[in-house]
């Protein structure tokens, strides 16, 4: 009878020890928290904790690494991060941190050797494209940087990263019809970040270029247009008397859901585009207006854009819901620009 006591006793207080021994993932949590207040130091000792429980765990590694790198120990971030590629479950993320890494210490060629090997893993990677693309712009490869963004969207077409980087790109090269291609795309995909303002502002100017009167540009500095594009720009070129006066966010409407009519009765067929259904569904809802109004109001100036919100507050909130009720996603097949 004492011995099944005794038993018994020693199971209850193996059970509450193990109740109060934080687990792995206990341990990353808190160290994510510690690494977002800026205290490495401590992250790193919840980390190694965690480490010390599961050598071989990816996310453990990848925070390692991610945390020596947060604190510019490029060295350490790098020996644990080759460590974390070479586990069966790695991800394309481990690859990034990686990655970084081998950029912030300007090792470009161990960089473009990672992202290749990280492109035979995985093939439809949306963030290997945009950090190998970045990295070859930092060697001054601007057209094979270019070609890698594309490739990116083409193959992972939900992942925003590509279409921002691109967009900055053609921005640069004043290739106004892909600005607001992937501009458009980009910030449905990332609404609400640090870049997304950046990107609307750059559509913007893309808008009042494409819409001024044509200054005849030299033969070699015209870019090649696919034909997606050049239906497109067709329809702009029709809507330029709109414009004598100035471009405003109404105009931007208007032409907008001209260039939606004539593409759904003319070219939907050889040309589907979830953009343009995404379009369309706001008109029928009401809040097209609202949704233009949120990609170019604040470009235009702050207060008018305060005032249209104030004057229309219905429209404004029921844009606001739809927004939030929805993740928008870019299907794959849709890719037009070879």
């Amino acid at each position: 009878m004492k011995k099944l006591f005794f038993i018994l006793i020693m199971a209850v207080f193996a059970v509450n020890v193990n109740a109060q021994t934080p687990t792995v993932k206990q341990f990353q949590e808190s160290a994510m928290s510690l690494m977002q207040q800026g205290d490495f130091t401590n992250a790193m000792v919840a980390l190694e904790k965690a480490k010390a429980i599961e050598p071989q765990n990816l996310e453990t590694l990848k925070n390692i690494s991610f945390c020596y790198y947060l604190q510019r120990e490029f060295a350490q971030s790098i020996d644990v991060g080759k460590i974390a590629i070479e586990l069966p479950d790695s991800d394309q993320q481990s690859f990034q941190i990686l990655g970084l890494a081998y950029k912030s210490i300007a090792d470009y060629a161990a960089a473009n050797k990672i992202y290749k090997r990280a492109l035979k893993k995985f093939p439809n990677g949306g963030i290997i494209y945009s950090e190998y693309g970045e990295c070859l712009l930092q060697e001054n490869k601007k057209d094979e940087a270019i070609a890698t963004w594309e490739k990116g969207i083409e193959l992972a077409p939900s992942y925003s990263g590509n279409y921002y980087h691109a967009a900055k790109y053609y921005y640069k090269e004043m290739n106004w019809i892909r600005v607001l291609i992937h501009g458009e795309l980009f910030v449905n995909l990332e609404s609400y970040s640090t870049r997304t303002s950046e990107v609307k502002n750059a559509m913007l100017d893309a808008y009042k270029n494409i819409l001024r009167p044509i200054v005849k540009m030299p033969s070699h500095l015209v870019p090649k247009y696919a034909e997606f594009e050049k239906k497109q720009l067709a329809i702009y070129e029709k809507t330029k008397p709109l414009v004598a006066d100035g471009l405003t966010i109404d105009h931007i409407s208007s032409i907008k859901t001209r260039l939606l009519m004539e593409w759904m009765s003319e070219n939907a067929t050889q040309f589907p585009y979830q953009l343009f259904l995404h379009w369309q569904h706001m008109i029928r809802e009401g809040i097209f207006e609202a949704y233009n109004q949120w990609l170019f109001g604040a470009a235009f100036g702050e207060e008018a854009y305060q005032n249209w919100q104030n004057t229309h507050a219905e429209e404004a909130q029921k844009f606001k819901e739809f927004q939030q009720s929805r993740i928008y996603r870019q299907p794959a097949g849709q890719y037009y620009l070879n």
